[in-house]
C-alpha cells in the first residue's frame, strides 16, 4: 500500500506543480492532502474511498485517473 501511495503522491505533486499558482504550490501538504482526500467516499467513485480501491492494480490506476481528471475539471 505504501507504493500505491507514494505512486499518488507522486501524481498530486505534478499536478500541483503542472496547474497550479507556483507559490501555492511551494506551500501545498501534498501528502497531508492525499491522505485525507483517499479516506473520503468519492462521487466519482461511486461513493467508494479510494483508499479501498488501491488494494488493486486496476484500482490503483481508477483512483490515479480520476486524480488526473480533478486536475483539469473532468470528473466524469
Amino acid at each position: 500500500m505504501d507504493s500505491a501511495r507514494e505512486r499518488l503522491l507522486e501524481v498530486v505533486h505534478e499536478l500541483v506543480t503542472t496547474h497550479g499558482d507556483p507559490e501555492q504550490a511551494a506551500q501545498f501538504d501534498a501528502a497531508q492532502w492525499l491522505d485525507e482526500w483517499l479516506n473520503r467516499p468519492q462521487p466519482s467513485l461511486n461513493m467508494a474511498k479510494p483508499v479501498d480501491l488501491m488494494l488493486t492494480e486496476e484500482g490503483l490506476a481508477e483512483v490515479e485517473t480520476l486524480l488526473k481528471r480533478m486536475a483539469v475539471g473532468a470528473f466524469a
